[in-house]
């Protein structure tokens, strides 16, 4: 009986919906989704700030190019960002080749032996002192095919200044790739 059973859910699947392609998903690779109770829901959450402008800094085989990374600062400057200098690493620098990221900088690179590949485009990781929220460093890295894609710089960039994933569509910081957009309704600098 339960290979009958087994057999009829790998037929006719388990009455969910299929979705494909998410901010942080391989596009056009099929998963089974069950019902999402969104963490964060339509409101924009913020996780912490930075005090000072922070500096990118691209790695030198990083996955984008500079005009790539301009046009993304300039998406968020219309929103009231600052920022520090954008340059390209030399090769074999330290950060790039440890895989870190430099205090008051946003780090730009390939992906590194902890990615998710398979279940990510990209990737952002930012320190954070907790008693403040004030975010001294981050770290992006994306899959270099996906480099010049829409929106996906621009969604990393929201999380390494401070910016959660959320469940509105057509949003900047929605997770789900196909789902997001442009749309940046509580994100500007100084929002409560």
């Amino acid at each position: 009986m339960r290979a009958v059973m087994f057999a009829a859910l790998l037929m006719w699947g388990d009455g969910h919906q299929k979705t494909h392609l998410t901010i942080d998903d391989v596009p056009n690779r099929p998963v089974w989704i069950h019902p999402v109770i969104p963490i964060h829901g339509r409101k924009a959450h913020q996780e912490g700030y930075w005090m000072s402008p922070p500096s990118i800094l691209l790695c030198h085989e990083g996955p984008v190019t500079i005009s790539r990374i301009e046009r993304a600062v300039r998406y968020w400057t219309r929103l009231g960002y600052t920022f520090g200098t954008v340059s390209q690493a030399l090769p074999g620098n330290p950060d790039c080749i440890a895989n870190k990221a430099s205090y008051g900088t946003i780090t730009i690179d390939v992906p590194s032996q902890t990615f998710q590949f398979g279940t990510h485009l990209g990737s952002t990781k930012a320190w954070r002192f907790t008693a403040t929220d004030e975010i001294f460093k981050a770290r992006i890295e994306i899959i270099p095919a996906w480099g010049s894609s829409e929106r996906i710089l621009e969604h990393e960039i929201g999380h390494a200044l401070g910016w959660r994933d959320m469940n509105s569509v057509g949003h900047i910081m929605h997770g789900v790739w196909t789902a997001g957009g442009y749309n940046s309704t509580g994100v500007k600098n100084g929002t409560e």
